[in-house]
């Protein structure tokens, strides 16, 4: 199974997801994606995706409703450049270029393209993005290209702290529901974490990490708490919590004419 997902980077929470079977090709799941709702791609949004999802022909649609984007540029791709841009100074840019795609899956785009050339220095490797938008600098593409990691992030928080690595049934619908509801409870856990720390900067200038809170949930699961004050400072026993009080039942265990018991 596959799991399509995209994130919001206001919140990092994600606004669709759709669950195929792994032979589904990632680009596929992305193009159905864009022309069944459009809603999720307004004018001048920009994606940031894999370079498993390049798809040329949807390029050039993207390019056609303002929609832009920025991905690797696959290392068979076929292409003339047209000219270099101006690289900005003291910045990790090592190139940049317009370039027209030749190839004949290539030239389905239509529109020229624009290849940056980026040196990552922690891996000491060159990183070539390209991207539709001709306005922003290079060292902006380039920037959010790197906010596609938080894709990562989500699906390590997901895989790390809610059971998704077996199934409880091996049918398509038992997994495609679980599946689901992960995804439910990963956005319901990151909301939550989002009020917790909003509220502890202020309070205690403190936040504690996403495992944490869930690890603090899962304790608390069968505690009578008020949540909001709870996600506030929940190191300290609450003021609201209610105390287990022993109800005694008369004739537990035996019935009312002596009888045994069940």
């Amino acid at each position: 199974m596959k799991i399509h997902t995209l994130l919001d980077h206001d919140g990092l929470l994600p606004v669709f997801a759709t669950v195929t079977d792994g032979a589904t090709h990632d680009s596929r799941a992305f193009r159905t994606m864009f022309h069944k709702h459009p809603e999720l791609f307004p004018d001048d949004c920009w994606v940031a995706m894999d370079r498993a999802y390049v798809d040329y022909k949807l390029f050039g649609e993207m390019t056609e409703r303002n929609v832009w984007f920025v991905t690797r540029l696959k290392s068979n791709a076929v292409f003339e450049k047209i000219h270099d841009r101006e690289i900005p100074a003291n910045s990790s840019i090592v190139s940049d270029e317009e370039i027209q795609l030749t190839s004949a899956k290539g030239q389905l785009c239509g529109y020229l393209l624009r290849k940056v050339t980026v040196w990552d220095e922690k891996n000491q490797r060159e990183i070539v993005l390209l991207s539709n938008n001709m306005k922003f600098g290079a060292s902006t593409i380039a920037a959010m290209y790197k906010q596609r990691w938080q894709i990562e992030l989500f699906f390590k928080q997901v895989k790390q702290n809610l059971r998704i690595k077996s199934f409880v049934g091996t049918s398509e619908n038992a997994v495609k529901t679980q599946i689901y509801c992960a995804l439910c409870a990963i956005v319901l856990l990151n909301h939550l974490k989002s009020f917790s720390d909003s509220k502890r900067e202020v309070k205690t200038g403190q936040c504690f990490s996403f495992s944490n809170m869930v690890v603090m949930l899962r304790i608390s699961l069968f505690r009578y708490v008020y949540l909001n004050e709870w996600l506030q400072n929940p190191f300290e026993p609450s003021p609201y919590e209610l105390q287990s009080v022993a109800i005694p039942i008369p004739h537990l265990g035996q019935h009312e004419s002596g009888g045994g018991g069940i």
